[in-house]
Parts: C-alpha cells; structure tokens; sequence
C-alpha cells in the first residue's frame, strides 16, 4: 500500500487526518484522549508497578540503518525497548505491518504513577520504622 494521508473536518479549527506511513510535523501536536471515568469499566489499579518497572530499561542509543530515515537523522536517542515493555504492559506496544514494535509512551505513565505510590508506601513505612527505632 502507498503512503497517504486524507483529513476531513466540520469544523475549520479542527481536522481529522488518517495517515498511513511517517508523518513527519514540524510544529507542536496537542493530543488529549478521553479519560473520563463514564466511559471506562473494570477500572483496576496496575498491579505489581515497581516490578514492572523493574523489568524494563530506560537508555540511550543510536539509531541504525534498519530504521527509516527520521529515527536516523535523529542520530543518539533515548526511550524504551519495545520487547521488554511488551513483557510487562502489552496494551501499550503496537505491533506495525512491517512487523516493527512501537511503544505508545503516554501510555507507560499510569505504570510510572502506580510505581512511585507503591515506592512512597515503602518510604513510609520504612521512616515510621526508623522513627520507631530511634525513639528506644
């Protein structure tokens, strides 16, 4: 299939555009998804945050020949490797039709934000033993 792009709109300030392939801006995106608690069900916290987090590793790097020619003209990056956020929160890693995983990275901080509240309950906890401790 050809890359294209087609954009559609009712509203002059906004437009619906569907791309297939790069799509390559060279100003700001401003995306918001719908959040609001009346559309979700089987709302849960994440469960297990830090040893997720634990299993997946934040670097740096260069990007190499097999990438397409925007990651590569990027040169040294940093972020994530799809393969292990996969193991760990598969709703957020797109497998593309070129067989190229793809990480959603908003996606990964409800995982980030359940972390560090499990981290501050360790904190916690750990300062009201030490208090414990030097008040014998």
């Amino acid at each position: 299939m050809a890359d294209y792009i087609t954009t559609s709109t009712s509203n002059p300030s906004q437009a619906n555009v569907q791309a297939t392939g790069n799509l390559l801006v060279g100003g700001n995106i401003t995306a918001y998804y719908s959040s609001d608690i009346n559309l979700k069900d089987n709302i849960r916290p994440i469960e297990s945050a830090i040893f997720k987090v634990q299993q997946i590793r934040g670097v740096t790097f260069d990007w190499n020949e097999k990438a397409g020619k925007i990651e590569q003209q990027k040169g040294h990056d940093v972020g994530l490797i799809a393969q292990e956020v996969e193991k760990v929160l598969p709703e957020v890693v797109q497998i593309r039709e070129d067989g190229i995983k793809a990480i959603s990275y908003e996606k990964v901080v409800p995982l980030l934000v359940e972390a560090v509240k499990d981290q501050q309950v360790i904190i916690e906890n750990l300062e009201n033993r030490i208090k414990l401790l030097e008040d014998k």
